[in-house]
């Protein structure tokens, strides 16, 4: 079976196609350096940039996988979460594929692709904690199978990309800033320690990127430099921290000792590092699928209808 996936939730066009749980191509294209003037996502540009790129991504996708349109036998494509002018260009593209195609069209979670993403191109080991950590959600899930996600925890308003983003402008980096978090990360100089809510609650991030944004403007006011290094490694590791101290208690609660990271903030080599002290089996998705791609919404696809 051909699958035609289609990913646009964000600011990433991404089309693939898959021969049942096997990639054949995934095409991503993103216009993220056009963004820089503005500081991050501006709903309606994004939306624009996925009608520019939905045409040419099909194309190379096709033409990576040695795929005829006609061999197609499903088409998938995200319908939620995410901004709804870029949801509504893929749902679009989608029902019109497979409309001229005469083959089903089947809506599948965003979220639900980044659980399995770590799995693609083999099979799952269920059940499995999940951590889905990206700048659009950050929630924690028991994944019993394909069809059945409970989720256990989320966050009540920023989530953790969103923070590294806004936190990461203010000490100078371009979007997206976790790279440059991560690269200068420098775990001695992260001094600067808040104190963590009870684990119990809801994640919640708002306060925390409010406290180092505070400290950033204090130092600007003042004419003092900053101490990007300093400031940076304690924000990303306090952040890192507080999701490692949460999977900690579900794993005990749950008594689950398989963890699967899903999001971009899982290319961050701190928090690779806290997860393997933390969980015997841990999995990573590759990176080319850590961020928002279009192969893990076909994967999905398939692992729930199998």
């Amino acid at each position: 079976m051909y699958i035609l996936s289609i990913e646009t939730s964000c600011d990433d066009t991404s089309v693939a196609i898959l021969e049942d749980n096997k990639v054949l191509s995934c095409i991503i294209k993103n216009d993220s350096k056009q963004l820089n003037p503005f500081g991050g996502i501006v709903p309606e540009i994004v939306a624009r940039y996925h009608e520019e790129n939905i045409i040419k991504a099909l194309d190379l996708a096709l033409q990576e996988s040695n795929i005829s349109l006609n061999q197609i036998d499903k088409v998938a494509y995200t319908n939620q979460p995410g901004l709804p002018g870029s949801l509504f260009v893929g749902e679009i593209f989608a029902k019109t594929m497979a409309y001229a195609l005469d083959v089903e069209c089947v809506p599948i979670n965003h979220i639900h692709g980044h659980i399995l993403s770590p799995f693609i191109n083999s099979v799952p080991k269920y059940p499995f904690m999940s951590l889905i950590a990206s700048g659009k959600t950050t929630s924690i899930f028991l994944v019993k199978s394909a069809n059945e996600i409970i989720e256990l925890t989320k966050t009540r308003d920023d989530a953790i990309g969103e923070i590294f983003d806004k936190v990461g402008k203010a000490l100078g980096y371009d979007y997206p800033a976790g790279p440059k978090l991560d690269k200068y990360f420098d775990i001695s100089k992260a001094t600067i320690t808040p104190s963590f809510p009870p684990v119990k609650n809801d994640f919640s991030f708002s306060g925390i990127k409010n406290k180092f944004l505070s400290i950033i403007n204090s130092s600007k006011m003042k004419n003092e430099e900053i101490d990007t290094i300093t400031i940076g490694s304690s924000f990303l590791k306090y952040s890192i921290d507080l999701i490692i101290k949460k999977l900690k208690y579900y794993k005990d609660e749950y008594s689950v000792d398989c963890v699967c990271i899903g999001g971009g903030v899982a290319n961050n080599n701190y928090f690779k590092q806290e997860i393997k002290k933390l969980f015997s089996d841990s999995f990573v998705p590759e990176s080319k699928y850590s961020t928002d791609n279009a192969a893990m919404i076909g994967f999905a696809y398939y692992e729930k209808n199998k």
